[in-house]
């Protein structure tokens, strides 16, 4: 369904505002390559309304600063404003435990989490000339584009790029070895790649930086103290105060196999996705769908081979499919047989994501899913479990039904699930669907985002809600976005930073992420040579350094 109402634009003049189904754009797009065009909506701020209830063993903050505003698209119930109040944390531990003397590391800048965000954070905080130790809880870097096997999408939603900076750095890299190809018309933006040679690089890239890297380390613990901080008039947030008497993180523990390691740092960066280092510390945070608490759906992605792509390809113009030179979106009728008859376990996709990569006759499939709690004890193995069966029971669809599949297995399965979400660490602003839709460019912005607002949503047994900007276009994420309210040597990247449930889902693509994790690697190497808090660190310095390194703000 498409709703067509008239709005104004700034300037007084009339403007048709459309919002627009998933399946209706990628029929549009069929036509145009890439898209339509949405207007916006009016209303932006960090969520500041009153109390709702708590989760079990869970309180409820007080009001956030910041204006209210709240407000769904005619026709949709889907929310586009600021969120409601949000989760407290837990007070940490005023100890570890005493039964072992943890090794003691001292450094400028410690990163945990080394997905798309951390990778980036750390080489570009080294090379800046910042020591840094990276804390990464699997034995590769890379995340959810390694491990998880999920592409790394669209760098612009028609036009040009709107990633540079380190992202082009490591693509042109694997690009010129032939594991790659660099993101163009051609790919319609999106960048194939082998994901074994992106871990490769991106190892070699900090190491090279002098990283120090830390691979099958977790963090367990978080000791924070009170900086002693006055209030002040922030450069991050205008003319809001910071969080008055500050809070600071002194250290972290972490288990390294079986040694315990105690990093001291000046700064800190949360790129776990879930946002664990922030929760470990006491930040105040948000979790889910602001009515229910549910989180975005999880994807397993596989890759099938050998497939015969030109069967494919073939077969997918003819019944209907948005087909591109490496990318196919659709058999939308397979996947709804297959769940209107039961033979796919779960409510699964409405469709299926098919990317060609760089291994030959190989493709990569994207059709399972589910909506657990990854982050809920004894979760993931549900997740894993459901995920498993629907991929299997997808395969052999495609090899009885689909032409060029016949012969195919499934030769490789993700390590873990496509996590689209988890904790936002609540920073000085909250980036709303609104400021999305209306394309806000603020002056502090660090990052640009310009994919659809994509929610895969457990409401309507997968429906999946979009809003798309116009062809070319984007909006900046705010430096507010990335420096945590709570405390005082902490920034965030990637998919916990503070944005809301609605903004999320396009925030969260990897591209973006890297986006981020090079602005916070640059604004915590600049806070910690100015010995200054983030939130005092003005966000011109952090733009002039982006743009210095070939970064777009």
């Amino acid at each position: 369904m498409t709703h067509t109402d008239d709005m104004q634009t700034e300037d007084g003049a009339p403007q048709e505002r459309r919002l627009i189904s998933r399946r209706g754009f990628l029929k549009a797009a069929g036509a145009v390559s890439l898209g339509v065009a949405v207007g916006g909506l009016s209303g932006y701020g960090l969520s500041g309304c009153g109390p709702k209830e708590s989760s079990p063993g869970q309180t409820v903050s007080p009001t956030l600063p910041g204006p209210m505003v709240t407000g769904t698209v005619p026709g949709n119930d889907l929310p586009l404003g600021a969120e409601p109040a949000a989760y407290q944390a837990p007070s940490p531990t005023l100890l570890p435990s005493p039964e072992e003397a943890p090794v003691e590391i001292t450094t400028d800048i410690c990163v945990v989490g080394g997905g798309a965000a951390g990778m980036a954070a750390a080489t570009v905080a080294a090379e800046m000339g910042a020591r840094v130790v990276l804390v990464e809880e699997a034995f590769i870097l890379g995340g959810n584009v390694t491990r998880g096997l999920v592409s790394l999408d669209r760098v612009g939603w028609g036009g040009g790029l709107m990633v540079e900076g380190w992202y082009t750095k490591l693509i042109r890299g694997l690009s010129d070895q032939g594991d790659a190809v660099f993101p163009g018309e051609q790919t319609g933006l999106t960048t194939p790649c082998d994901p074994d040679a992106l871990r490769r690089r991106a190892l070699a890239l900090a190491r090279k930086a002098g990283v120090d890297v830390r691979l099958g380390a977790r963090a367990i613990w978080v000791e924070v103290a009170a900086s002693g901080t006055a209030p002040s008039s922030s450069a991050a947030t205008g003319s809001s105060p910071g969080p008055p008497g500050g809070t600071t993180i002194k250290s972290v523990l972490v288990r390294e196999q079986t040694t315990l390691a105690k990093i001291t740092a000046s700064a800190f960066i949360d790129c776990t996705g879930d946002g664990n280092l922030g929760y470990l510390a006491g930040c105040t945070y948000w979790l889910g769908d602001r009515d229910t608490g549910f989180i975005q759906g999880q994807t397993l992605i596989f890759f099938a081979a050998p497939v015969n792509v030109d069967q494919l390809w073939s077969y997918a113009r003819a019944e209907g499919s948005q087909v591109e030179e490496y990318r196919i979106v659709g058999l939308r009728h397979l996947m709804s047989e297959l769940q209107g008859t039961g033979a796919v376990e779960g409510p699964a996709q409405g469709g299926i994501l098919i990317d060609r990569n760089m291994w030959p006759n190989t493709v990569s499939i994207s059709a399972s899913e589910t909506y657990g709690n990854h982050l809920e004890p004894g979760g993931l193995a549900q997740i894993l479990a459901t995920l498993e069966t629907q991929n299997k029971q997808i395969h052999q669809a495609l090899r009885s039904r689909v032409p060029g599949f016949e012969s195919s297995r499934i030769v490789r399965l993700a390590e873990r699930p496509y996590l689209r979400e988890g904790r936002r660490l609540a920073g000085y602003y909250q980036l709303t669907a609104v400021d999305i839709q209306k394309a806000l460019k603020p002056d502090d912005s660090i990052a640009r985002g310009y994919y659809p607002v994509d929610l895969h949503r457990s409401v309507g047994a997968g429906i999946v809600q979009s809003v798309y900007l116009s062809i070319g276009d984007w909006y900046g994420i705010p430096y507010r976005c990335i420096v945590a309210r709570d405390l005082d040597n902490l920034l965030m990247a990637g998919r916990c930073i503070s944005v809301t449930h609605e903004a999320l889902g396009s925030t969260r693509i990897s591209p973006v992420s890297i986006a981020l994790g090079q602005a916070a690697g640059v604004a915590a190497t600049l806070s910690v040579r100015k010995s200054v808090r983030p939130a005092d660190l003005p966000a011109a310095d952090v733009r002039t350094e982006l743009h210095k390194q070939g970064a777009l703000t």
